[in-house]
């Protein structure tokens, strides 16, 4: 069995793809797993690393707005495509995860005829997604909201790796794995796998006051940015490569709402401050919209008083510990899709069905 994974453009298309390579290889030891990205994604960092060899095509995103570059677009999707086909016919089965990545790789599957599955991690389904939905790709959405917007799709959790999957580590050990004080509570702020400006310089104004924090900060601040100075209390790293410590060491977290943070930040039940960010379709705030009407988390929106009301509510979160605890149990009231750690096994099961349907079909 030949499968690919055509996934790229951020680490929420990506570990989702890795994560469902890796139950794969569990179910079905001898698949040969392949991932078709691009060389200037994430991609080309986290496939590799993870044992994959990847083939690559243009990085060619839809565009969104006129411009004289889009003109070309088409011209270039068509060579992208071409170059997708080639990768495609040489595979049993395509799997994506949105993006356009994915849409090269579900649309070449579609034409020569490759069975595709897609998976849609968001609250609103991307366009990749639904289009592959109309081209007849088996389609999984992990919020029903989003599963309402696709043809023919089902429920099935976001798949996580590993060490997601596994139970929390006991929190004193967590917080001395990154060397925070025991004693005191950790507030956990990630700004996703490309980090946050903004939210890292708010980060920076709240670590002024130093040793006089009364809670300790792990604060991921993304690749290709100078880390601040580290302290007893404030623990500055570029991509969180634990998160499931991380998560594990943490009495609160504030984090953009990309559908992986919310799917791991709930899977672990930490009490979280949703900052979502407002581009492409509101994905993010419709994302963190489950886990606040539950009571599991707070939404901020990314105004003029942002800072302020950052600086207030952690005060009082932090200082709170009935209230934190209120919010870990509330995650129990999320559907399954949005609380469970089985959607790679899901995931890696359904590869291997399209795969015997196929060799199925050419018997008869």
């Amino acid at each position: 069995m030949k499968v690919l994974f055509a996934s790229g453009g951020s680490a929420g298309h990506v570990d989702p793809a890795i994560a469902t390579a890796e139950a794969l290889k569990d179910l079905s030891p001898t698949a040969s797993i392949v991932f078709m990205g691009t060389r200037a994604g994430i991609e080309s960092r986290l496939v590799p690393s993870a044992g994959y060899p990847l083939l690559t095509i243009e990085k060619l995103p839809f565009p969104r707005r006129f411009s004289i570059s889009s003109l070309a677009w088409p011209v270039r999707a068509i060579s992208n495509l071409h170059r997708a086909r080639r990768i495609v016919r040489d595979f049993d089965v395509v799997v994506g995860f949105g993006g356009y990545v994915s849409a090269f790789g579900i649309l070449a599957a579609f034409l020569e005829r490759v069975p595709r599955i897609v998976h849609e991690a968001n609250a609103l389904s991307g366009l990749a997604n639904r289009f592959a939905g109309r081209l007849g790709a088996l389609a999984f959405a992990s919020y029903p909201r989003a599963e309402k917007q696709m043809r023919n799709a089902r429920l099935m959790a976001l798949p996580l790796r590993k060490n997601m999957q596994a139970a929390p580590m006991d929190q004193t050990e967590a917080k001395r794995f990154f060397d925070v004080p025991v004693d005191l509570p950790t507030v956990l702020i990630v700004g996703g796998s490309l980090g946050a400006r903004r939210l890292n310089a708010m980060v920076s104004n709240m670590v002024s006051a130093g040793e006089s924090l009364p809670y300790s900060i792990i604060h991921s601040l993304g690749h290709d940015v100078d880390l601040p100075v580290a302290s007893s209390r404030y623990r500055p790293l570029a991509y969180m490569e634990r998160m499931d410590v991380a998560l594990s060491a943490a009495d609160l977290v504030i984090s953009r709402a990309g559908a992986g943070a919310v799917a791991q930040i709930a899977r672990f039940e930490v009490p979280a401050i949703f900052i979502p960010l407002w581009h492409g379709n509101g994905e993010q705030g419709a994302n963190a919209a489950p886990a606040a009407e539950i009571g599991a988390a707070l939404v901020l929106k990314e105004d003029d008083t942002l800072e302020s009301r950052l600086r207030t509510e952690v005060t009082r979160l932090i200082g709170n510990s009935m209230e934190l605890s209120t919010m870990r149990s509330a995650y129990a009231k999320l559907p399954v899709s949005l609380h469970s750690c089985d959607g790679a096994d899901e995931m890696a099961a359904e590869i291997i069905a399209q795969f015997r349907a196929k060799v199925g079909a050419q018997v008869r």
